[in-house]
């Protein structure tokens, strides 16, 4: 039997995009259901909290939410210079659209508990009740398998990509008058989760490692709320250019990527009132909402609760699953 080699970009022959057929209906960019300038989807008087939050698709999420008005959209990162210029930028948008968001930029590092406890005192001794938690930071490794990574690079990896989320998640609920109102947790995942044959994701099989361990404990999460108290998402952001790709040797004509806006604006509507349907679920934000709140897929989801969630294939409980 050959050996397990790590990623070399020349086994990857002719690529071919992972394109869903998950909904008949696949959307690449922001559409009218999911846009965040919809009345029904306004964040007035609503605070933010978006880590990752000072590039790519966190800042894509921040523009979202200022758009749609939230009262506050904290970014938080370790670079603070990077949060300062995206803030700037995103201040100015809010005048141009004349809305009242105010940007608010937090240093954090996701690894330290003490940065986290200390955001999160900070707010609280400012009398800041965040209402939707962003949950976006994310550490990629090297394009190793698990067993050349090393045990501490694969460790740091789930201090970021698990431990800082679960550690965010604990201290958003712990806030003072948590359900006095409606709150949300949205959790940027990857569907990098369920593409394991992919060579671009089994070339890094840490990261999928780690964003499903997230992403199965914030479904537990969900289950010990209704979603008219805690509304819990959890999203693949579609396929996105980025430095993921770049560190590939894939240039953005090679594929047919995404825009920022389509997971910015599905980070806006994950967190309304129209996605209480899918509450505790994983989808992507490449498929059309429409389509999953009608037929087939909505039977499927009001009939099986593990539909979209993370579970052990084959089995429903102690049953066959068919």
């Amino acid at each position: 039997m050959a050996a397990h080699k790590d990623f070399d970009l020349a086994s990857l022959g002719d690529l071919e995009p992972p394109i869903s057929d998950f909904t008949k209906v696949q959307h690449q960019k922001t559409y009218p259901t999911i846009d965040p300038s919809r009345a029904e989807l306004s964040k007035a008087g609503q605070v933010v909290l978006i880590t990752g939050g000072g590039t790519n698709i966190g800042k894509a999420i921040a523009t979202a939410y200022t758009t749609a008005h939230a009262k506050t959209v904290i970014i938080a990162s370790r670079n603070k210079a990077v949060l300062d210029a995206t803030a700037e930028e995103l201040q100015k948008y809010a005048a141009s659209i004349k809305s009242p968001t105010q940007i608010v930029v937090r240093t954090v590092d996701y690894s330290k508990d003490e940065e986290i406890v200390g955001l999160w005192d900070a707010l609280a001794a400012e009398n800041i009740t965040v209402d939707i938690l962003v949950l976006n930071a994310a550490l990629f490794a090297e394009a190793k398998l698990l067993h050349n990574l090393g045990i501490e690079r694969l460790w740091k990896e789930f201090e970021v990509n698990v431990k800082g989320p679960l550690y965010f998640a604990e201290k958003f609920q712990k806030q003072k008058g948590f359900l006095d109102s409606p709150k949300a947790l949205i959790n940027v995942t990857t569907g990098a989760m369920h593409m394991l044959d992919n060579p671009l994701v089994s070339s890094r099989p840490s990261y999928p490692l780690t964003k499903a361990s997230a992403t199965f404990a914030v479904s537990q999460i969900a289950d010990a709320y209704k979603p008219e108290q805690l509304q819990v998402l959890s999203y693949h952001p579609g396929m996105l250019y980025g430095e993921g790709w770049k560190a590939f040797g894939i240039t953005e004509d090679m594929l047919p990527f995404d825009t920022l806006d389509l997971p910015g604006s599905f980070a806006v509507w994950a967190a309304s009132k129209d996605a209480h349907f899918l509450h505790g679920r994983y989808v992507a934000a490449n498929w059309d909402v429409d389509e999953l709140n009608s037929g087939e897929t909505k039977k499927h989801l009001e009939d099986n609760p593990d539909y979209l969630r993370l579970a052990v294939t084959g089995l429903r409980g102690v049953k066959r699953a068919y």
